[in-house]
């Protein structure tokens, strides 16, 4: 007990220098985000997948923390989003940055093909700059990999200032444009087979674009994804939420609500709601944020006369679907003029479950509680990467937000 009461007092002394409490103006910040169960919990969960699943001499990232095998992009993505958001609140920390910096400028570019030609259905593009799924230029490309991995690019521009990711995204950019075409009036395809255009494909372009014009002013970034979420929004939005995927040979809609696909919406209206002060993204995104919370938790009395509330089972992904499903309900918070607090108060009853779900390897639980039991989501890179940017992010809303 003794043991446990020191290691404990030696982390929080971590978090106060990680959090940059010795920077000027920084002490209450810091001193708050050190305090915060979930920023702690959030912080070391991202340490641990960078001792079992980075490697730092090879610049790879391994999918499972108990086994070698390489991870795919968007796993790798999912990872460069957990350093993403620890880095927002421990910027003081200097390992974390230099891990953070090579995994972006040294393991990200094992998935990169230079100056391809790809046969699109409106002809052939030559000279293009596109991730593969699979390291060594392996694999087909998929746009929504893609998207993931611009978005990170970019964050990572805003976090670390380095130019060369700005310039990366840029190229990337170029690529996901060609997913474009006029097809069921426009919409981004999900893949090179170009069989179906996907919410997953198009939310996260539409982000990419938000975040390049945020960064350069480029108004031509801000119409394209202006575009993309009108096109979501005429073809896919049901009831105030997004279904999958429209397919190509026949129109027919893939009605599945995914969490991710709400997420991405979401934080696609809340930048440009951001962006423009336009009242449609905040009415549009207000009514999905609203909506989300019925498709995402259940409401129950307890016998004492409270409440309770669990989260929906979501099939596949959630971990990494409630990571975006998270940062995104911040975004949310962080732009709504009325600060209405509903979906992050559910979000963080949640998660205090959730933080009791901790196993003896430092793990949680993928599906929060709600009855997943799939026992390899609990060793993958991409489900504890979710864990990791749910916590982080919520601790941004406690300690930084309010």
């Amino acid at each position: 007990m003794f043991f446990q009461k020191i290691l404990a007092w030696l982390l929080v002394v971590r978090l106060f220098f990680a959090a940059g409490f010795f920077l000027p103006g920084n002490q209450s910040r810091a001193e708050a985000i050190a305090q915060d169960e979930t920023a702690s919990a959030g912080y070391s969960l991202t340490q641990l997948l960078l001792e079992k699943c980075y490697d730092p001499l090879g610049h790879n990232m391994h999918k499972h923390t108990d086994d070698k095998g390489l991870t795919y992009a968007w796993g790798a993505a999912s990872f460069l989003e957990a350093m993403a958001d620890a880095y927002r609140l421990f910027p003081a920390d200097l390992r974390l940055r230099y891990d953070y910096n090579d995994a972006l400028k040294r393991c990200i570019p094992h998935y990169l093909a230079k100056d391809q030609t790809i046969e699109t259905p409106s002809g052939p593009v030559s000279g293009i700059t596109y991730y593969n799924a699979s390291a060594g230029n392996r694999g087909d490309y998929y746009y929504d990999d893609n998207a993931w991995i611009c978005i990170q690019l970019l964050f990572g521009y805003q976090n670390l200032g380095d130019k060369s990711l700005l310039d990366a995204a840029k190229k990337n950019l170029a690529f996901l444009r060609t997913g474009w075409d006029d097809v069921f009036g426009g919409g981004i395809y999900w893949s090179a087979s170009y069989e179906s255009k996907n919410a997953c494909a198009n939310a996260p372009t539409a982000i990419a674009n938000l975040l390049y014009y945020q960064i350069t002013g480029e108004k031509d970034y801000l119409e394209h994804a202006q575009a993309i979420y009108d096109w979501m929004n005429a073809t896919l939005r049901e009831n105030d939420l997004f279904s999958d995927a429209i397919g190509v040979a026949d129109g027919g809609i893939n009605h599945w609500k995914a969490a991710y696909n709400q997420a991405t919406m979401i934080y696609a209206g809340s930048l440009l709601y951001d962006l423009t002060g336009a009242e449609k993204y905040y009415e549009l995104t207000k009514k999905t944020v609203d909506a989300s919370l019925s498709l995402m938790f259940i409401e129950t009395e307890t016998e004492d006369g409270g409440t309770d509330i669990a989260m929906r089972e979501n099939p596949i992904y959630s971990a990494w679907c409630i990571g975006w499903l998270v940062r995104s309900y911040v975004k949310w918070f962080e732009v709504d003029p009325q600060h209405d607090t509903a979906a992050m108060d559910r979000t963080n009853a949640v998660l205090r479950k959730e933080l009791a779900t901790k196993d003896e390897d430092g793990l949680y639980d993928p599906f929060f509680c709600s009855g997943g039991n799939n026992p390899d989501a609990y060793s993958s890179l991409l489900a504890q990467s979710g864990v990791a940017c749910s916590l982080l992010n919520a601790a941004y809303y406690n300690a930084v937000l309010q």
